[in-house]
């Protein structure tokens, strides 16, 4: 276990608050600190995290509980309201059609026969929950078969599962990346979703998105990557870039 010695966070420039301290996020840490920055941690292992002023980047496993610390400074590098729309499709949707993205013709059913019902008007669809965060989308081809997943869903401990949001399935799905000005397994998406990145402010942002034909169309976020080698000084340049105001 790796310990890290307790320090004041105030006089500092950034606090960075983690699930864990290994190999990487000391890395990530000492990456900062070389750029001048004065960057405190947090470890949510280790550590309660208390409401102060300042900025912070989370780096969080779970979108629940960045949703609940952002809600602890002034400014997170993704703000608040992107965790909200990350555990809100619905509202994602809202606020996609407002900035002119196309977002795919949805409904919510509460009950497996409703889902069942709106699967036998719709034929292949793509079933889901408001958050990607669950790991549950999928495409589903028969109504019984919807009815049996939405049933299986009724039973789970998070009220979100018990939520369907139904549309016609894609031809394809693509979990695509942005940390900052870089985007990673984009293909031919990639002007288009750091145009949504500058749009919606998710720095260090996955996106679902959806292959109908030749329209991609925005299915899910989440706002969290994993930390690799591979992409760490993307990310240090994500946030020293978020926290000179370049956003």
């Amino acid at each position: 276990m790796v310990i890290i010695e307790a320090e004041s966070t105030i006089n500092k420039d950034l606090l960075l608050v983690v699930s864990k301290y290994g190999p990487l996020e000391q890395q990530l840490h000492n990456k900062l600190l070389n750029t001048g920055l004065k960057v405190s941690v947090v470890n949510t292992r280790d550590e309660e995290v208390k409401r102060q002023p300042g900025k912070a980047v989370l780096l969080l496993d779970d979108v629940f509980e960045s949703l609940i610390i952002a809600s602890l400074f002034n400014e997170t590098l993704n703000p608040r309201t992107i965790y909200e729309m990350a555990i809100n499709r619905a509202l994602l949707f809202k606020e996609l059609n407002k900035l002119g993205y196309p977002t795919p013709n949805f409904s919510v059913a509460l009950n497996p026969n409703v889902v069942a019902k709106v699967i036998r008007g719709i034929g292949r669809t793509y079933m889901v929950t408001p958050t990607p965060a669950l790991g549950l989308d999928g495409a589903v081809t028969t109504w019984e078969g919807g009815k049996s997943v939405a049933e299986h869903r009724m039973y789970m401990e998070n009220p979100l599962a018990r939520i369907s949001i139904l549309m016609k399935a894609p031809d394809k799905v693509l979990n695509t990346q942005v940390i900052g000005n870089h985007c990673i397994n984009c293909n031919n998406l990639g002007d288009m979703l750091l145009r949504l990145t500058r749009s919606l402010n998710c720095i260090i942002c996955t996106y679902i998105v959806g292959i109908y034909g030749n329209e991609p169309q925005i299915l899910g976020i989440d706002p969290r990557i994993e930390l690799t080698m591979e992409n760490l000084d993307y990310v240090v340049s994500a946030i020293t870039g978020w926290y000179n105001g370049e956003w």
